[in-house]
């Protein structure tokens, strides 16, 4: 772990944050770090036995932060947190209209962000049962009921391609009086509800130290995302002496506004915030202090302050995406790159297999496994080989979702080691030219017509196709359906959800990675892409609170469940609303990409190189919206 370097941080910044502090009334820093740990030396203890005990109920006092109870905090209210220009561009776009949609309503927490929730909370041990040594720390919050295990056995992180949750993946050590724990695999969150996101690439450190029946809780939160530096910041636990009685938080969502659209996404335009002054002026605050970024946190904002013309000029560019070269995503690619093809388990029958361009997901069970993509055909051997390991049967079906490369480069090995029993002899395996000579290839038809046109091998190409807007099977003793998405990002594809396994396979149409790769030459509308998403968001079911139920399998990036591809899609509703507003106004090309359009994605899915590059989707974006493919309405 890190955690020393990251506490020596912490420490000098909390000095900084203190000067600042003591010598000013600005609400802009948080004013009670050493509540409950003056005098704390945080690299040994102080006299109390190493190996603390946290068991039992706690509840929160809100003495940081006390006016910010679930820490929402009023609109463009930022000041002393270190966000980079797309963390203040994503919170001054956001609507708090937005929480009244569907995916929205019961979105759970994520820490340190939960610490400030006004329910109980319970730890708890978890030993084996024979040595009675310490597994695991339990931890579970009232509110979005998440619970929580903090693994104290020293097993390895979760490889990157693995779900993210609500609570994350945590491992813990004692340090002398304290527990400390570092945590990644988290969901996109909140550092506060008022708009300033937390990514899905943010990991955590977290030391627990108790003093009696308080417990000084202190955070540090990195994210490439986001921030420009980590934020670190303290709360307070109470025990509970006498055992709550509320433990319950249930959570469904609803219709709260009739008609309302499903690729409704409310947000404010950039430069037309109607509320941007309100807290500043309220609390008569400069309102550059209120922006945010790390400038808020030390003594350099006076400064700026101090001279009111520049720091006007200033607040008013940070309202907007500068004009500075465009930015490449700081997150990382999930997909390993060793050579080597990886299982996970997803759920019931399926797999996803990853590795090999983008990713594969496998069916398995009584029959023969249906492989949905083949990948990109340069570990082919390894993918058969991997296949194998999860059943004794050939492949009997491959599945392509479209003709990318990506999916569709696998095809001829992958049918030539398989075998369908079920067309060779029967009455209608006439229709096919190559029935008995291996597993079948299903999809659309025009993922053959583009394969055909792209004089790939025959062997790779679909000979079971369809044409309408759903094929179905019944496999593996679950019912199977592939459903044709029209101009997503092309006209070929499909989706795949195995119904009892509950896993939805989507290709292409979701990129946890990059931007969507919308092909306007072959079909592919920002319209369509978003139908598609929301098609698929109307067969999800979250377990609790956003999180698992019906998972998702993406053409490249981790596995997931209905939160990331809410995410996902409402991302692809702000920008098109950008670029409508923007062509409402008779924008050119140029001056759409000279407004920056997806400034506060780019640091997670933007590319300035590459196959896909930021400017290309903005493009697709902007030349579906003014000249849709004929025959649509896109």
């Amino acid at each position: 772990m890190e955690s020393p370097a990251v506490r020596d941080q912490m420490v000098r910044q909390m000095k900084r944050r203190w000067t600042i502090a003591a010598s000013t009334g600005l609400l802009l820093v948080l004013p009670s770090v050493f509540a409950f740990g003056q005098g704390l030396d945080f690299s040994g203890h102080t006299g109390l036995p190493a190996g603390i005990d946290i068991s039992g109920a706690w509840y929160p006092l809100p003495f940081q932060d006390s006016g910010l109870i679930t820490a929402s905090g009023a609109l463009a209210e930022y000041g002393g947190i270190p966000l980079s220009e797309a963390g203040r561009l994503y919170a001054l776009a956001w609507n708090p209209s937005r929480i009244q949609g569907r995916q929205h309503q019961c979105m759970g927490y994520v820490p340190p962000y939960t610490y400030n929730q006004p329910g109980n909370l319970r730890f708890w041990e978890e030993r084996d049962p024979y040595t009675q040594r310490l597994v695991a720390i339990k931890h579970y919050w009232q509110i979005a009921e998440g619970t929580r295990t903090i693994w104290m056995d020293d097993r390895p992180h979760p490889p990157a391609y693995a779900q993210h949750t609500w609570s994350g993946f945590s491992t813990g050590k004692y340090e002398g009086n304290q527990l400390t724990v570092y945590t990644t695999h988290l969901k996109r969150g909140w550092i506060r509800a008022n708009g300033i996101p937390q990514s899905d690439e943010a990991t955590l450190v977290e030391h627990f130290i108790r003093h009696g029946d308080r417990i000084t809780y202190l955070a540090v939160v990195s994210d490439p995302v986001y921030l420009d530096e980590p934020f670190s910041r303290t709360y307070t636990l109470g025990r509970s002496i006498k055992e709550p009685d509320a433990w319950q938080y249930a959570c469904d969502d609803g219709e709260q506004i009739l008609g309302r659209k499903e690729d409704q996404v409310e947000s404010y335009l950039w430069g037309r915030h109607p509320f941007v002054h309100e807290f500043a002026d309220k609390n008569k605050i400069p309102f550059l202090a209120t922006l945010g970024g790390p400038v808020t946190m030390y003594a350099e904002l006076f400064d700026r302050v101090n001279d009111e013309k520049a720091a006007g000029e200033a607040a008013l560019a940070e309202l907007k995406p500068s004009a500075g070269p465009l930015v490449a995503s700081r997150a990382a690619d999930p997909t390993p790159h060793d050579g080597d093809i990886h299982v996970l388990p997803v759920q019931g029958g399926v797999f996803l297999l990853t590795g090999d361009g983008g990713n594969i997901a496998v069916q398995v069970g009584d029959q023969g496994p249906i492989v949905v993509n083949a990948g990109a055909g340069a570990l082919s051997d390894k993918v058969i080989a991997a296949i194998k390991k999860l059943s004794d049967k050939p492949i009997q079906f491959i599945v392509n979702t479209g003709f990318q490369a990506d999916f569709t480069g696998g095809n001829v090995k992958l049918r030539a080691a398989g075998f369908d029993p079920s067309v060779q002899g029967s009455f209608f395996s006439g229709q096919f030219a190559d029935a008995g000579k291996g597993a079948t290839i299903i999809g659309h038809q025009n993922v053959q017509n583009h394969l055909i046109a792209l004089k790939t091998p025959s062997d790779g190409w679909p000979s079971d196709t369809f044409v309408q807007a759903r094929r179905r099977k019944f496999q593996n003793g679950e019912p199977v359906e592939i459903f044709h998405m029209p101009n997503a990002v092309t006209d070929a594809d499909s989706i795949v959800h195995f119904r009892r396994s509950d896993v939805i396979v989507t290709g292409d149409i979701f990129n946890l990675v990059t931007y969507p790769h919308i092909d306007t030459k072959n079909g592919g509308t920002i319209q369509g892409e978003l139908d598609a998403l929301n098609f698929i968001l109307d067969r999800t079911v979250y377990k609790h609170d956003e999180e698992d139920g019906t998972m998702i399998v993406p053409g490249h990036g981790r596995v997931c469940d209905e939160w990331e591809l809410a995410e996902y899609r409402d991302m692809l509703v702000i920008v098109r609303d950008r670029v409508q507003d923007l062509l409402r106004s008779g924008a050119t090309l140029d001056q759409v990409q000279a407004a920056r359009v997806t400034a506060d994605y780019d640091t997670r899915f933007g590319a300035t190189s590459g196959s896909w590059t930021t400017p290309m989707f903005v493009e697709a974006v902007y030349t579906s919206l003014k000249n849709p493919p004929k025959g649509t309405n896109k």
